[in-house]
């Protein structure tokens, strides 16, 4: 039986029942008023009673409990649970403030105010009025549809209200896209972070009133040319060669390898790839002078990309200044060597080394399956449209190794003299007659019997015959799988009876040669 009473200094009236499981419970009634209370605790009595009588389903309350929670509290058991997934901070802390920036404008205050269509509607006017990408829309898209999902694995919500939403075509609308790097821009990159330990680089920051302001910060990171060698010798990300210590390594094995483990690899894996035997010679002896344990490259972390562009710009510099006269001067600063932003806006940032890794790859003849290994991806289409950057050269390439267009008698001839082969006659496929002729020629070249005058050879043939070619010839073809009405000269000589008839010729005439049947033909 349900009571109602009231605590000393209190002014709202308490309640006190039994639930269905015989636990006694207590909460607030949230009232002064002793009659409202007393209605309250007959409400939650009656709802034990039914309880216990099994009329209520405990998972639609279940699921009406989680619909009538703050939005605040799931997206705190929802940050617990991408921490258990071990996701890094950076997106984890990206995904919480796309969920709470969304629910914060839209007012919503519980998971029954979820609607894809009131979450269409303010991302695409966000757009619109801020001039966002596409990857953005599709980023807060993505970490909502992530959120209802779980909320539903968890039986917080009884079915997805954002399943039907749909992501766009980043395609059509990219922003930023990566430039692969030239073999000799990474040489000279290296040498120019070897060249100086400390590098300046520029971080531009927009104010509350979108002002752009850029300043300058000095940047030590002495072991960063190692990192743009491991980096575009493995297609690491900067995270993961940040990760690697001397322990990482395997230079004396059969194959030299470089491991990622799990905690660090983006796909939460342990990652053990393959490098080259060069770059395995150079890092065994940068390695011996390092410490177990110790992180070998340091690279400062979401700043890699900043570092790299500086030692690009230092590299340009140097790259210009070499020039011998001032027309050459003026075609390099026209030029996008080494520019961190090329003329088609086009961006190079560490993670563009990823990008020349696996260019590299596709160059060298690996098929689909290497390459998605190599670069470690699950989805080959994201290795061959997104990664794998195939240059102009690599393209001539290919079509210098297709068929010429040219087919000229003048070039025919040429291509028959060089090979030695300019007095016989391509057949056709559409004259009989030529194709036969041409058999006859083969017939005629490739026996070496002597021949009389009229062209017959010595022995004896088929019927106690002396044997001629073009008699050989039109008997084979009387035998062919054809109309009897077709003309013996245009029948199909059938490879079988030619090559009996070159067996014949071969051995001077001398062997006997069956004549063959119709019935043994088509047997």
């Amino acid at each position: 039986m349900a009571s109602v009473f009231k605590r000393k200094g209190q002014r709202n009236y308490r309640i006190a029942w039994n639930d269905h499981r015989g636990v006694r419970r207590e909460k607030s009634s949230g009232t002064t008023d002793k009659r409202l209370a007393e209605r309250l605790a007959s409400q939650i009595e009656g709802k034990e009673i039914e309880r216990i009588a099994g009329l209520v389903d405990p998972a639609a309350e279940r699921l009406a409990s989680h619909r009538a929670r703050p939005l605040r509290e799931h997206f705190d058991d929802y940050r617990t649970h991408l921490e258990s997934l071990e996701r890094d901070d950076r997106h984890i802390g990206g995904t919480i403030r796309y969920l709470e920036t969304v629910a914060d404008t839209l007012e919503w205050h519980t998971l029954a105010d979820i609607d894809a269509h009131t979450l269409t509607a303010h991302l695409s006017e966000q757009a619109e009025r801020n001039g966002t990408s596409a990857r953005t829309f599709n980023a807060a898209v993505t970490a909502w549809r992530a959120f209802a999902r779980w909320c539903v694995r968890g039986n917080r919500l009884g079915s997805n209200p954002l399943a039907g939403m749909a992501s766009r075509n980043m395609d059509n609308d990219r922003r930023r896209v990566r430039r692969d790097l030239d073999p000799e821009e990474i040489a000279r990159v290296i040498d120019a972070a070897q060249q100086s330990p400390v590098v300046t680089v520029e971080r531009r920051k927009r104010d509350k009133q979108g002002n752009l302001t850029t300043t300058t910060v000095q940047m030590n990171a002495p072991d960063r040319a190692w990192a743009y060698r491991i980096a575009a010798g493995t297609g690491f990300r900067a995270g993961e060669v940040s990760s690697l210590t001397p322990e990482s390594f395997d230079l004396d094995g059969e194959m030299p390898t470089v491991t990622v483990q799990a905690g660090y690899s983006k796909r939460k894996r342990r990652d053990e790839q393959p490098i080259r035997a060069d770059l395995a010679n150079i890092l065994r002896n940068w390695l011996s002078g390092k410490e177990p344990g110790q992180c070998v490259c340091p690279l400062p972390d979401g700043k890699a990309g900043m570092m790299l562009k500086a030692d690009m710009r230092v590299a340009r510099d140097q790259w210009i200044a070499e020039a011998r006269s001032q027309e050459e001067r003026s075609q390099r600063e026209q030029s996008d060597f080494l520019r961190p932003v090329d003329a088609m806006g086009r961006h190079a940032d560490f993670h563009a080394l990823r990008v020349y890794f696996i260019s590299r790859v596709v160059e060298a003849g690996a098929n689909v399956k290497e390459a998605m290994e190599l670069a470690r991806h699950s989805d080959p289409k994201l290795t061959l449209r997104t990664y794998a950057r195939v240059g102009m050269h690599s393209l001539s390439k290919v079509l210098d190794g297709m068929p010429g267009s040219d087919r000229t008698p003048e070039r025919q001839a040429e291509a028959l003299r060089a090979t030695g082969t300019d007095d016989r006659h391509a057949p056709t496929n559409s004259d009989h007659t030529q194709k036969h002729t041409q058999m006859e020629r083969d017939v005629s070249t490739t026996s070496a019997m002597p021949r009389n005058a009229d062209g017959s050879v010595e022995g004896e043939g088929w019927n106690g015959k002396r044997l001629r070619i073009a008699d050989l010839c039109d008997e084979a073809r009387s035998y062919a799988p054809e109309s009897r009405n077709t003309p013996a000269r245009t029948r199909t000589l059938n490879p079988l009876i030619k090559s009996q008839l070159l067996c014949q010729l071969s051995y001077g005439g001398n062997a006997q040669m069956p004549r063959l049947t119709q019935n043994r033909w088509r047997g």
